[in-house]
């Protein structure tokens, strides 16, 4: 697809750059939002967009376009060679005809895109429906809602690469707000997949209730360190804000606790941490990256021991490695590094079997201010948590909102437990249940 357009470019940039690189990419997205019954908002859009990126002298620049004709290609080539000329960053930037890579599952679902479209909107009308009828204390359903989208991404170089790609996805999710007396407490639930027919509003809504609802009346938490447990969702969070720890650009700029402890144990034996680009169950699944090079599974913790880190091209070459497939960029954007399917990897443990290790635990179901309580750089957050207090085994009572903190790598040192409860958040980030030893809990 697009091959005139491309072929335009790279005719043009052929006698005036050292090399190119063009980023097509082109999709369309879907959304529906429901509140008492109607289309609160019902949104379609298609988007497409190419960018370059040229090395001339020694130097790269970028340029992009949205719009599609010969002379705004042309125009792009010269705008990406006038920004060279401004470049400060003295990497050194190398374009190659990578290897393909023949082992990524397929991410595309014809059947995904031939649902129609009163279909989805009675979906997200009966998230709502179910949630209203689950329970007498739900006094307003904010979320009741149904998206997907479908993505084609093509790129190529002056070396001869030429890789394209094209996939799928929905998501769906439902937020639930109960009260009884003064106590209100939000529930949510979702579920992101390429098969409709795996929605199920009712169990959603259902589950969506049961969070928000066991979450009322709430008492407060005596201040100290307890054993916690976060559920997967609140460890996938925790492993997503965190993330950037492993960036090798973050490392050798100095922005990353986890400079030059290659080869060091930096967690408990039981915590392995991978990025795996061709998981079959991922949502940022790709066979190749922003540069056009093969992905992989990447493990960047074994055993508790920091085998790697992220890498592009330009990374990889500055630290005497290979690329990890991480490279990142929008059509709009410079080169990064990103995650893709990011994850703890599940334990052997029943979910149930982390709460009889010791006699009070402290179970973490929500958490607010990832942003502002939580700082990549040291590791340290401090964050607006909700959940439950267990004691002997047995689930005792829901907590009033406390505050949880510590730091990201001495808790995975603190691991003791992991679960076998793995799953996937809308960001492609996963996680089990994970136990550990002891966090500073503030009532």
């Amino acid at each position: 697809m697009y091959s005139k357009e491309f072929e335009t470019i790279f005719a043009y940039a052929k006698d005036k750059t050292d090399d190119i690189e063009i980023l097509l990419s082109a999709g369309n997205s879907f959304s529906v939002k429901i509140n008492e019954q109607n289309v609160e908002s019902f949104n379609y859009a298609d988007s497409k967009g190419i960018g370059v990126r040229i090395i001339t002298g020694g130097k790269v620049g970028y340029a992009y376009t949205e719009k599609f004709d010969e002379e705004t290609f042309k125009r792009i080539v010269d705008e990406a060679i006038e920004n060279a000329k401004y470049t400060e960053d003295d990497d050194l930037v190398i374009m190659e005809n990578y290897p393909e890579n023949k082992d990524c599952p397929n991410v595309y679902s014809k059947e995904l895109d031939k649902v129609d479209v009163s279909d989805k909107i009675q979906l997200a009308k009966d998230l709502e429906k179910y949630a209203k009828q689950a329970d007498e204390r739900v006094f307003n359903v904010p979320y009741a809602m149904y998206a997907d989208g479908k993505s084609y991404s093509r790129i190529a170089n002056s070396k001869g690469l030429d890789r394209e790609d094209t996939q799928n996805y929905a998501y769906s999710y439902v937020g639930v707000l109960s009260a009884e007396k003064d106590d209100k407490r939000m529930g949510m639930d979702f579920l992101i997949t390429r098969d409709f027919s795996k929605f199920d509003p009712k169990k959603m809504a259902e589950v969506s209730v049961k969070k928000s609802t066991d979450l009322l009346n709430g008492l407060p938490v005596n201040s100290g360190k307890y054993p916690v447990v976060f559920n997967n969702e609140m460890m996938a969070t925790m492993l997503a804000t965190f993330s950037s720890i492993f960036n090798a650009k973050s490392v050798q700029e100095g922005r990353s606790l986890l400079k030059g402890k290659i080869g060091q144990k930096i967690a408990d034996e039981k915590v392995t941490i991978v990025d795996d680009s061709l998981h079959p169950e991922g949502f940022s699944t790709s066979a190749f990256d922003s540069e056009g090079y093969p992905t992989e599974k990447t493990v960047l913790i074994e055993k508790g021991i920091l085998k790697t880190y992220l890498h592009n091209t330009i990374t990889a070459r500055k630290d005497g490695v290979r690329s990890t497939g991480n490279a990142a960029r929008g059509y709009k954007g410079t080169l990064g590094i990103s995650t893709s399917n990011f994850m703890i990897e599940a334990g052997e443990h029943k979910e149930a079997d982390l709460f009889n290790k010791h006699d009070s635990i402290i179970e973490i179901v929500s958490l607010q201010g990832m942003h502002s309580g939580a700082n990549a750089i040291s590791g340290d957050f401090s964050l607006g948590a909700q959940g439950f207090l267990w004691e002997n085994g047995k689930r005792k009572h829901s907590l009033k909102p406390f505050t949880v903190s510590g730091n990201f790598l001495q808790m995975l040192s603190d691991v003791e437990a992991i679960a076998d409860n793995f799953n996937f958040d809308i960001s492609s980030n996963g996680a089990s249940s994970v136990l550990i030893k002891e966090l500073n809990i503030s009532g």
